[in-house]
C-alpha cells in the first residue's frame, strides 16, 4: 500500500443509467480511459451517465496503481495526515470524505427527484436500508462544463426539439416556478386541470394561491401518474396534439414551453412528469462555466448537457416521475412530504462564480454553495498565455480531475509531481501547495481545464 504520498492519482468509478449519453458520445465515457484505466473499454450501446470521485460504498475510488486498495482504507490508516486536523475534529466518527465529486452525461431527463435533509435520511435508512445506504443529507451544486447544446444535442434523446440560447450548455428543472406562474398556466392550458382531476382543487388554487395549496395540486398530479397514468396520459397526448397544431398556450414564454412539452414527452411518453416540470418547475439554462445549487429537500430534474456536480457524501434519493409507476408507487407520498415547496424565480438557484482567493495566477474560479462540507474550482488555461497556475494549501483534502487537455500536476510537499490526460484523477492531502502546468490544450483554443472540490478552503 502506497503511504504517506502527497499526490496519489485515482481509479474512479462510472455509473451506467439509462439517461446517460450513449457510448464515446458521453463525456463520462471518454474520461474514462483515464478515470477508470486498466483496459476500460467504451461500449457504443451502454449509457454511460457518471464518473465518480470520492470515498462512497457505492462507488468508491480506489488507487490507480494499487486497484485493490480504496480510497478509503488510505485514509482510514492516517486519518489526520489524509483528510487535515480540522475535518477529523469535526466528524472524528468517520474516515470517509465529507463530498462526493462527479462528472454527469446527460441526455435525456433524470428522474423527477429530491434528497432528504439529515433527519429524513436517517428515518428513512432505518425504514429501508438497502435503498437507502447512509443518513446524511445531499445538498449539491451543478457547473455545466460542456459545449453549447445547439451544437451537440442532436444525438440525445428528443434532440430535435432544441430549448435553449444558442450558447446554453446545459439545460434543467429546478425548484417551483412563482405561485403567480402557476396560476397563469393552470388557467390558460386546461389539459393540466384534467391531468390533476381535481377541478375544485384547481380553483382553490387559481383563486388564492399558496404553498399549501400547491403541495395538494402537486401530489395530487404525481399519484394520479401512478394511479390513473391512462387519464394523465390522455391529456398530455391532447396537449401535444393542440402544440404540434400550431395551438398558442397563450402564456410569456409559451413557446418554450410548448418544445418543452414535446421533447420530454418524446422521451417519457405519458408521463404526469411532463406536466409536472415543463408548468410548475423553474426552467434553468446555464451556459458554460455557470452553476446552480439545489438544497436538501429541493425538486430538480436535469434534463441535458454536461456538469460537474458535487455533493454532501451521499446517494440518497426519492423519485416521483420519469421511472416505473412500480418503483414510483411507494416514494410518491414521502416525496411530497418531503418538499420545501420554495417558489420562486429561477435566479434564487443560482450559484455565482467567484474568483478564488488562493489562485496565486487568477486562472480559477469558485463555487462556494452554503454549506460546509465543499468548495468547487474550476482552472482554465490555454496553450497561448495562460499555461500555468498555483493554488495555495488548503486545511482539506481535495480531488482533482482533468477534464480537457493533458496537464502536469505538482505538490509542494515531497517534491511529488503527475502527467495526467483527460479523465486522469488524483487525491492532494491537506497542506500542499498545487501548481498545474498545461501541456497540451486542445481545440481551436488550445484549452485546458481542470475541477477541483475541496475542503477546508
Amino acid at each position: 500500500m502506497a503511504t504517506h504520498k502527497n499526490l496519489i492519482r485515482l481509479k474512479a468509478a462510472t455509473q451506467e443509467y439509462e439517461w446517460g449519453k450513449t457510448g464515446s458520445a458521453s463525456l463520462a465515457a471518454r474520461l474514462g480511459k483515464n478515470a477508470i484505466g486498466h483496459g476500460f473499454q467504451v461500449d457504443e450501446s451502454k449509457s454511460y451517465a457518471e464518473v465518480w470521485m470520492g470515498t462512497h460504498p457505492n462507488g468508491p475510488a480506489h488507487l490507480f496503481d494499487d486497484p485493490s486498495t480504496s480510497l478509503l482504507s488510505l485514509i482510514s490508516s492516517d486519518p489526520t495526515f489524509y483528510l487535515g486536523e480540522t475535518l477529523v475534529r469535526k466528524w472524528p466518527s468517520t474516515t470517509h470524505i465529507p463530498y462526493l465529486f462527479k462528472v454527469l452525461s446527460i441526455k435525456k431527463a433524470l428522474p423527477l427527484q429530491a434528497h432528504p435533509d439529515k433527519g429524513l435520511a436517517e428515518q428513512l435508512q432505518l425504514k429501508d436500508p438497502s435503498n437507502f445506504v447512509d443518513a446524511n443529507h445531499k445538498p449539491e451544486i451543478a457547473v455545466a462544463i460542456g459545449e453549447p447544446l445547439s451544437a451537440t444535442s442532436s444525438g440525445t434523446q428528443g434532440g430535435d426539439v432544441h430549448v435553449g440560447d444558442n450558447d446554453t450548455a446545459f439545460t434543467g428543472f429546478v425548484g417551483f416556478r412563482p405561485l403567480e406562474d402557476i396560476k397563469a398556466y393552470l388557467q390558460k392550458v386546461p389539459e393540466i386541470a384534467n391531468a390533476i382531476g381535481d377541478a375544485m382543487l384547481v380553483a382553490s388554487f387559481t383563486q388564492n394561491p399558496s404553498t399549501d395549496l400547491l403541495k395538494q395540486l402537486y401530489g395530487k398530479l404525481l399519484k394520479r401518474g401512478v394511479e390513473a397514468r391512462d387519464e394523465v396520459a390522455t391529456a398530455i397526448s391532447k396537449l401535444e396534439q393542440r402544440i404540434k397544431k400550431g395551438g398558442n398556450l397563450g402564456v410569456p414564454n409559451g413557446d418554450e414551453l410548448a418544445r418543452l412539452v414535446l421533447k420530454v414527452n418524446s422521451q417519457y411518453p405519458g408521463d404526469a412528469g411532463v406536466l409536472a416540470t415543463t408548468f410548475f418547475m423553474n426552467f434553468a439554462k446555464l451556459k458554460k462555466g455557470e452553476g446552480i445549487y439545489i438544497g436538501a429537500d429541493d425538486i430538480h430534474a436535469y434534463l441535458e448537457g454536461d456538469i460537474i456536480e458535487c455533493m454532501a457524501i451521499s446517494d440518497n434519493v426519492v423519485n416521483a416521475a420519469f421511472d416505473s409507476p412500480d418503483s414510483l408507487a411507494s416514494q410518491i407520498s414521502t416525496f411530497v412530504d418531503m418538499l420545501t415547496y420554495t417558489a420562486r424565480p429561477v435566479s434564487h438557484w443560482s450559484l455565482p462564480r467567484e474568483p478564488y482567493q488562493h489562485s496565486k495566477e487568477g486562472r480559477t474560479s469558485k463555487y462556494d454553495p452554503p454549506m460546509e462540507e465543499f468548495v468547487v474550482l474550476g482552472t482554465m488555461l490555454d496553450d497561448k498565455n495562460a499555461r500555468t497556475e498555483r493554488l495555495a494549501a488548503v486545511n482539506g483534502p481535495t480531488i482533482g480531475i482533468v477534464t480537457k487537455g493533458r496537464a502536469r500536476i505538482a505538490v509542494s510537499r515531497g517534491n511529488e509531481q503527475l502527467d495526467l490526460d483527460e479523465g486522469g484523477v488524483v487525491f492532494i492531502p491537506p497542506g500542499n501547495d498545487i501548481r498545474v502546468e498545461l501541456h497540451e490544450g486542445r481545440g481551436k483554443e488550445g484549452a485546458g481545464e481542470v475541477w477541483w472540490s475541496c475542503f477546508g478552503v
